[in-house]
């Protein structure tokens, strides 16, 4: 028998309440004007940056795995260089450094050919194509004064990349 008014009370009390919230609420959605709405919120967001999940750091990895990884990636590039598929030939022992070209010369209707010495004295014809040095730089061209080699080498980021080295027909009297 308690529990009857108690009830009743809670309800008279709702409806005494909550009726003038609900007329508020429903004058507030239906706006008199167009400069009365509310802006809408889709509008207002801010689209994200793309990512690229490719390249992306791993927050986990330690410095010296990644370091271990490039390594690794950089060995497997080494296998890839052309140089390294073929038979080594004899002006490939020496490095660059410790030849030097003697002379060039031309016969008539023919391509140019240089003559390179090793540190000991030794000569030795050289043409284009010919692969000379440790890095395996093969000649792409020589002239009256110069031969050009073109060597595949790895650079820092592990990619081959061509590099372009030159032997210049040393003075007489240097």
């Amino acid at each position: 028998m308690m529990r009857i008014p108690y009830l009743l009370f809670a309800v008279l009390s709702f409806f005494l309440v909550a009726q003038p919230v609900l007329a508020a609420v429903a004058v507030e959605e239906t706006p008199t004007s167009e400069e009365e709405k509310m802006p809408d919120a889709m509008s207002r967001l801010m689209k994200a940056p793309d990512i690229d999940l490719e390249n992306i750091r791993d927050p986990f990895l330690s410095s010296f795995a990644k370091n271990r990884m490039e390594e690794a990636q950089r060995f497997k590039n080494r296998e890839r260089l052309p140089a390294n598929k073929r038979q080594r030939e004899i002006l490939e022992q020496y490095d660059l450094s410790t030849l030097s070209l003697v002379g060039t010369y031309k016969k008539s209707g023919q391509d140019w050919v240089a003559s390179v010495q090793d540190s000991t004295g030794k000569s030795y014809t050289v043409r284009r194509g010919t692969y000379m040095g440790k890095r395996g730089g093969r000649v792409e061209k020589i002239d009256g004064q110069t031969i050009y080699l073109v060597e595949q080498i790895i650079n820092p980021a592990g990619e081959v990349v061509d590099h372009q080295v030159t032997l210049t027909l040393a003075e007489v009297n240097d």
